[in-house]
């Protein structure tokens, strides 16, 4: 493996999803949750983080009801949370289906599935830099994310189809 693909895996591997204990429950404003949330993100979008959390995009969420509306122009932990699930699940699903996957009612509901959503998410990571396939690790990575889209896409569609059943 070059040099290049090494510091890739290890910025990869630097990744920890932040634990609901160490997101603050004190209340930021958007420009800090911001801040905060790139911040964490950085080992895996480098440079480009900046561009997938911005103050219109928030904005967006609160008014398609993805997280609840702040109290004060302050974010509370309950919301920075549900933006974290937001900023990686937006790469690879609709809105709409964030929407109806992060469905929680209270900050204990949205705990509990945070606090799965980081293990999932650091389990998944794990196993990524584990693998050593045939395909360059790209185009491995690629294949295993288009499957996995897939599946997801699928899985929605017969819940939504569930739904539609008397």
């Amino acid at each position: 493996m070059d040099k290049a693909m090494e510091r890739a895996y290890g910025r990869i591997g630097q990744y920890r999803p932040v634990p609901w204990e160490q997101i603050p429950d004190l209340g930021l404003y958007m420009d800090q949750v911001i801040t905060f949330i790139t911040r964490a993100y950085e080992p895996l979008y480098g440079d480009s983080t900046r561009r997938y959390l911005s103050a219109p995009m928030i904005n967006n969420y609160v008014k398609n009801k993805l997280i609840p509306r702040p109290a004060g122009k302050k974010y509370s932990r309950m919301q920075i949370a549900l933006l974290f699930m937001i900023v990686a699940l937006k790469r690879v699903c609709m809105m709409e289906d964030i929407r109806d996957m992060l469905r929680a009612g209270d900050e204990d509901e949205v705990r509990a599935l945070y606090d799965r959503f980081c293990e999932r998410q650091a389990e998944s990571i794990r196993e990524m830099l584990g693998r050593r396939g045939e395909l360059s690790p790209a185009l491995d990575c690629a294949v295993f994310a288009s499957a996995y889209q897939m599946g997801c896409e699928c899985l929605l569609g017969a819940a939504g189809d569930e739904a539609d059943e008397p």
